[in-house]
């Protein structure tokens, strides 16, 4: 397998539709389903529960004792290559979120404790080495993992990839410090050990830690990055939608896929442009609120706010911005009440 080829099955592979109502068995079921539906970072962020406190390690171990068969199945059971990385690529993906978010903020907003840390990380670090060695085994390289890692890093590396300005961010430059600490013959466990002191070194992660301030950001990308560093709340507009499109492209594809589906907003399409503004802006904006979904909760409604600016082209138009409010509103409901579920 090359890793150009491994990149472009994983980058390029969509999620499935989630499903309602869902039907997992259990926590460590549910957890394994969303994986391999296609949103690992769902599904790490499920773990952030306060019933999960003392037995956290216990239910990580039943997701990796079902990732484990599934990432071993191919030795018994001939799968096709693609599905064969883009099921590895998630069990990979899966258990780096869940170490990330035991590294940041997230695990003192749980109330998880230093055991339940530890010894889920320790199972999560044997479980990601066991991996990468059948890898090489199979293939003489662990390339999914190289492009689960890259996939992460090009994520923090994409944050105001295009200002204008040539400024970089601050977590594009985590991801470049992090991107040099790599190790070839150990590449997941280099990642996660140079992550975690970008993190926990990180001004703004003492800051939070400390009580010292409630931080918060107005860029549409990068906040997963951010809330681990303690950020709790963003602020997002048009305009600053336009920049995230600009950033990372790959939001572009997405209002294509949306569109497909609704093709209503396509009819008359010169009469609707602040609509599609609106739409796109809102796609921009659903997955800043999956990621502080868990802050919301865990902080029991003060944080994880979501402020959003409306049309400015009609902004002296008060019916007009409150029916485009309550448009956004009702869609946004019916997203959500299929992911929280």
């Amino acid at each position: 397998m090359k890793a150009l080829d491994v990149y472009e099955v994983l980058s390029s592979a969509k999620p499935e539709e989630l499903r309602h109502p869902c039907e997992s068995l259990d926590y460590a079921d549910h957890v394994v389903k969303t994986t391999m539906m296609g949103y690992p970072q769902l599904a790490a962020d499920s773990l952030l529960n306060p019933d999960l406190i003392g037995r956290l390690a216990d239910v990580v171990g039943a997701i990796i004792r079902q990732l484990n068969l599934m990432f071993m199945e191919p030795i018994w059971v001939k799968k096709k290559m693609e599905d064969l990385i883009i099921q590895r690529g998630r069990a990979y993906d899966v258990l780096l979120e869940i170490a990330i978010n035991l590294f940041g903020l997230e695990r003192e907003w749980v109330g998880f404790t230093d055991r339940d840390v530890e010894d889920t990380l320790k199972i999560i670090r044997n479980t990601l080495s066991l991996w990468e060695n059948t890898e090489r085994k199979d293939f003489g390289s662990a390339e999914v993992a190289k492009a689960v890692v890259k996939m992460k890093i090009e994520d923090m590396k994409k944050v105001m990839r295009g200002d204008p300005r040539g400024i970089k961010s601050m977590v594009a430059s985590m991801g470049e410090n992090v991107e040099r600490k790599l190790k070839e013959d150990n590449i997941t466990l280099s990642f996660l050990d140079a992550l975690r002191e970008e993190i926990q070194t990180n001004v703004y992660y003492v800051m939070s830690k400390r009580g010292m301030c409630r931080f918060g950001n107005d860029y549409a990308l990068g906040l997963r990055w951010l809330r681990r560093l303690g950020y709790v709340q963003v602020s997002t507009n048009p305009v600053l939608a336009a920049i995230a499109y600009r950033d990372d492209p790959s939001l572009w594809s997405k209002l294509e896929d949306y569109l497909r589906k609704n093709p209503d907003y396509l009819k008359g399409i010169d009469e609707h442009q602040d609509e599609l503004a609106m739409l796109a802006t809102m796609l921009a904006l659903w997955p800043n609120m999956e990621v502080f979904r868990p802050v919301f909760y865990l902080k029991e409604f003060s944080d994880g706010m979501i402020s959003y600016q409306l049309n400015p082209n009609v902004a002296d138009n008060v019916d007009r911005s409150i029916e485009d409010a309550l448009k956004i509103y009702k869609a946004t409901q019916e997203y959500f009440m299929k992911y929280d579920e």
